[in-house]
């Protein structure tokens, strides 16, 4: 009981002291970071994902910590790799944060227009999911100076230990989750997020693209998506569906949600018919897109949003799986 009791009161004085993560996502504007380390190596050898010194130096402060390349296809078809820094916990707690330490940092795939697009497209998406659901991934906005004097953009995505101290919960770690683990609601907003934006690679039973947590005092997991490069409104180059989709292309719908009932599926459809207007805004003032991707975006979203809004398409979407 004691433990308990000492626990409970760490993660509350932890959740009162503010991370870095925090501090940059509340001052809601481009962070400027400048890393020193060996670059070239660490690009070399992206693949190894093996950590080497580095010091990060953001609003006048250099961190020191080790850095590594993250991911897995984007390891393959991007000459940029995103990236995973761990800063010295010590220096963060003297300059006032917690000491919450992870920073997860997606960045363009290639130094070219196109490679940026792809970038500003993804943010949106996790922007458009915080929209919808409670349970979501911050991002904070970065320039990102490298040793070779470049300047790349990216963003960093919320980590596993900044998604438990918000939520008060802890990350599921099993290799594999069944759906029926699931909190419903939590469970169909993904599915329907994940349609919406012509999603389909990710997968609950291996945890793929999909972070699961137990908050505190919940007897079901909450599924959180991520990496949303292959879905067709992101519309990346590399992006292909699986081929046990039977999908021609991404751009093509697909519902990935199993033994669901027109009941259930209603009432989360109307979550998302709630939030139209603001999905909509959100995508009309966005400006990183370009005037076709943002009709393509808008047009889909009319679309999804016309289906939410028929109980025939809505018994089919149920039945579909």
């Amino acid at each position: 009981m004691l433990l308990t009791t000492l626990l409970l009161l760490l993660g509350a004085a932890l959740a009162a002291q503010p991370s870095l993560f925090d501090a940059l996502h509340a001052n809601q504007d481009t962070a400027v970071f400048t890393l020193t380390t060996e670059w070239k190596p660490l690009m070399r050898r992206k693949k190894d994902k093996v950590y080497q010194p580095v010091a990060l130096s953001i609003n006048g402060n250099t961190l020191p910590g080790k850095i590594r390349t993250r991911g897995h296809m984007r390891l393959e078809v991007c000459y940029y790799p995103s990236l995973k820094v761990k800063l010295d916990e010590n220096i963060l707690t003297d300059l006032g944060y917690s000491p919450l330490n992870e920073l997860k940092i997606v960045i363009q795939c290639n130094s070219k227009s196109l490679g940026e697009s792809y970038l500003r497209r993804e943010k949106l998406m996790y922007d458009l999911h915080a929209i919808v659901s409670d349970f979501y991934h911050r991002t904070v906005p970065i320039s990102l100076v490298t040793p070779e004097s470049d300047t790349i953009q990216g963003f960093l995505v919320e980590s596993e230990q900044q998604l438990e101290a918000r939520y008060g919960a802890r990350i599921v770690d099993h290799d594999n989750v069944s759906t029926r683990s699931l909190d419903r609601e939590a469970y169909l907003n993904m599915c329907l997020f994940n349609y919406f934006i012509l999603n389909t690679d990710w997968s609950v039973y291996n945890r793929h693209n999909v972070e699961c947590i137990l908050p505190s005092g919940a007897t079901s997991y909450v599924p959180i998506p991520y990496d949303f490069d292959y879905s067709g409104l992101v519309g990346t180059h590399y992006a292909v569906p699986h081929e046990s989709m039977d999908l021609l292309s991404v751009h093509h719908p697909k519902f990935l949600g199993r033994g669901i009932t027109l009941e259930e599926i209603s009432t989360v459809a109307d979550n998302f018919l709630a939030h139209g207007p603001e999905l909509r805004a959100a995508v009309e003032a966005y400006p990183e897109l370009d005037r076709r991707r943002r009709k393509y975006i808008l047009d889909r979203l009319d679309d999804f949003l016309e289906e939410l809004a028929d109980e025939k398409a809505l018994a089919d979407l149920a039945g579909s799986r």
